[in-house]
């Protein structure tokens, strides 16, 4: 999602040492294992945002403004990289948590009905060493906001937890997800926010792409098909901003119509048994914005409409975006709604 990072990071270090993928199901793996657990799966209405940090700072009264006009329900509050609030505790509380609990004032004050995804510290292929040690960090963090915003706002106009980190980086072993830090640190936190924050889970990873798209398709896939670390996986396309992927918009539209993480021929990566929801996010950037009318980007964009239109009210729809927010909305992101 942080599309000024995504061409270095196609093929820095996310597959480091993997075995080569093939598109079929794997061992079979549960890291937390339910019984109870159903594939059928009833979504609420999803309606949904991604903000940046970035983007936050620049806000107007009147950008906050049309944000609670919109028709929007959810808003994903997206921080920057770990390194940015010095990868500690300290820094993620004195920095990001009150950067975090503003927004959400702005928000709230505005849209009483508001739900506010707290993100977590951006944690990529550059910096996932720290996995294994931020556990205690990320989570006290967020229990930071939690007290500070006191339980009414909590209970009412948090939607949940988002997970900062857009594939799962390192080696995995298949028979042993938990000793990769990144999915180890997924589901501990889960624990903790599930049990200790009563609240949801929810990460949105990109489809596969670069030099093995396969293998990063199949990460997503035990993750999300295989565990109860997250209440919803929203996958991003890509297609938007290379359309030489096309076929991307046919794999995330299988695995949202399956409900279950599939490769781009509609193959499930590994039986679905969790009960994670499967969404899409829609992507635009500067080049359709209006007054912006960019013709390939266009062409692109219209392609997710017609492939994911069909999903609103049903699972969950996030749009990325960039540009000017009014026009972002006015332009682009309240008519798909709407």
């Amino acid at each position: 999602m942080k599309r000024y990072f995504a061409l270095i990071l196609i093929n820095i270090f996310v597959l480091a040492g993997c075995s080569n993928a093939t598109e079929g199901p794997g061992p079979m793996i549960i890291i937390k294992p339910d019984p109870k657990d159903n594939p059928t799966v009833t979504s609420p209405i999803i309606k949904g945002i991604c903000i940046f940090a970035g983007q936050a700072d620049s806000f107007t009264d009147a950008d906050w403004q049309a944000l609670a006009n919109s028709p929007l329900t959810d808003f994903v509050i997206i921080p920057k990289d770990a390194s940015t609030y010095g990868s500690n505790e300290a820094g993620y509380k004195s920095q990001l948590g009150t950067f975090m609990i503003k927004v959400i004032n702005q928000l709230v004050s505005r849209k009483n009905t508001a739900k506010i995804w707290i993100g977590t510290p951006g944690i990529s292929s550059l910096n996932y060493n720290i996995a294994s040690s931020n556990l205690d960090p990320i989570y006290n963090y967020l229990s930071y906001v939690r007290d500070q915003i006191g339980s009414t706002t909590w209970n009412s106009n948090i939607g949940g937890v988002y997970l900062n980190m857009e594939a799962v980086y390192g080696t995995v072993d298949y028979g042993n997800l938990t000793s990769n830090s990144c999915i180890k640190l997924m589901s501990e936190l889960s624990t903790k926010i599930h049990n200790n924050l009563n609240t949801k889970f929810l990460w949105i990873p990109y489809y596969g792409y670069g030099s093995d798209p396969a293998e990063i398709i199949k990460r997503i896939g035990y993750v999300a098909n295989r565990s109860t670390i997250f209440d919803y996986v929203v996958i991003q396309p890509h297609y938007y901003f290379d359309g030489s992927i096309a076929t991307n918009l046919t794999g995330v539209k299988y695995c949202v119509s399956k409900q279950s993480v599939s490769y781009r021929d509609g193959l499930e990566v590994t039986p679905k048994l969790s009960k994670t929801i499967i969404g899409a996010e829609m992507e635009l950037d500067w080049h359709i914005v209006p007054p912006n009318n960019y013709t390939d980007q266009l062409t692109r964009y219209n392609n997710y409409v017609d492939n994911f239109a069909e999903f609103k009210g049903i699972y969950p729809i996030i749009f990325y975006w960039d540009g000017t927010v009014q026009n972002a909305l006015s332009g682009r992101i309240n008519p798909f709604f709407q």
